[in-house]
């Protein structure tokens, strides 16, 4: 079995290639920065020689291009964008109409500098490796995991929506695992998964595809450390650079959790929000209203002193530092950069092989 996991972040890209029957920290890892900071970067560029941008290609992770588009649209220049690359911007094309974009259709043909948009970009990482005798081109599956806030149909927040739908999903099958969407299983409104699997399709037609959230794919992947398994009442956070989750997980089943933006979160606010969730007297309201995403109480919780592994993850798990509560930092197959991508892979390797 060979496999390969690309985990997309706000702030990097976290590439592992694995192979069964090799030790995983043997495995080709890289982590590059996320690619919408590299399209930010042309479309600043577009701006300073005052040119048109037309923007096509498929639906990434816009946070870092919004800024651009508006100081490019203010500085009396136009943005062309395709429905599916103006997806990256807003959920909702309305509101990207509001800002000042033109939507067009990909047949018509307008002047301006051409961005596409691809935060996957198989090709680059083939033409990479094959300098070292590797591909990418015969693995077994690829898994993908990026953050998808969801397009809701109806007047509501994208935050809301998002909680909305975990809490269906855990209401189901409460299995961190559940959060793992083979191809033809993804929604219609998780419209950035969908696209990435069309982008991994353009290069491996024939090659089965996952996706799960990053928030979901940390936890799964602090599950993985050798400090956190074999233990009942796990409460795994990842503190990552846009978002961070914690969870409460005993014998693969999330009893809560909740999710924040981790620029809104101290260390003290997370303390206590981890203290809370353990406790059972965290509220969905209490997390949207300070600017969150919410949270989902689904059983009794096991009261803090009954935890029996506390796991922090993530390129900011600093903030916890001097920290009352103790826990262990997961680094699955020792690198914390890889936990999203292991915890990914082995959620497909549990749940599909």
């Amino acid at each position: 079995m060979k496999a390969l996991a690309i985990d997309i972040g706000a702030g990097t890209a976290d590439f592992l290639l694995y192979q069964e029957g090799q030790a995983i920290e043997n495995s080709i890892k890289l982590v590059l920065p996320s690619p919408p900071r590299y399209y930010a970067e042309q479309l600043r560029s577009a701006t300073s020689k005052g040119l048109d941008v037309i923007i096509s290609g498929y639906t990434i992770g816009g946070g870092p291009l919004m800024s651009k588009i508006k100081t490019h649209i203010l500085r009396g220049f136009k943005v062309y964008m395709t429905p599916t690359a103006a997806y990256s911007i807003r959920n909702n094309l309305d509101q990207v109409r509001k800002i000042g974009v033109t939507i067009i259709d990909e047949t018509e043909k307008f002047t301006g500098e051409p961005i596409f948009l691809d935060e996957i970009q198989l090709d680059k990482y083939d033409k990479f490796l094959r300098g070292f005798g590797e591909t990418v081109k015969d693995v077994d599956f690829v898994a993908l995991s990026v953050k998808d806030h969801g397009a809701p149909e109806e007047e509501i927040s994208n935050r809301e929506f998002r909680i909305r739908k975990y809490r269906e999903f855990l209401s189901k099958n409460p299995s961190i695992d559940t959060f793992l969407f083979s191809t033809n299983d993804v929604p219609d409104y998780f419209i950035r998964m969908n696209s990435g699997i069309s982008s991994v399709k353009s290069f491996l037609p024939n090659t089965p595809v996952y996706v799960m959230d990053t928030s979901s794919s940390a936890v799964r992947g602090c599950l993985e450390d050798e400090n956190v398994k074999d233990h009942d009442n796990v409460l795994a956070v990842n503190v990552g650079n846009g978002h961070t989750m914690a969870a409460i997980i005993r014998n693969n089943q999330i009893l809560g959790f909740f999710e924040h933006h981790t620029g809104g979160l101290t260390g003290k606010k997370l303390e206590d929000l981890i203290i809370g969730l353990a406790e059972g007297n965290i509220t969905h309201k209490e997390v949207f209203e300070d600017g969150g995403h919410g949270a989902v109480i689904l059983e009794d919780m096991p009261g803090f002193s009954n935890i029996d592994k506390i796991a922090v993850t993530g390129p900011r798990r600093g903030i916890l530092k001097g920290s009352s509560i103790e826990y262990v930092q997961a680094t699955p197959g020792g690198d914390v950069m890889m936990t999203g991508t292991i915890g990914i892979m082995f959620s497909v390797l549990e749940k599909y092989y």
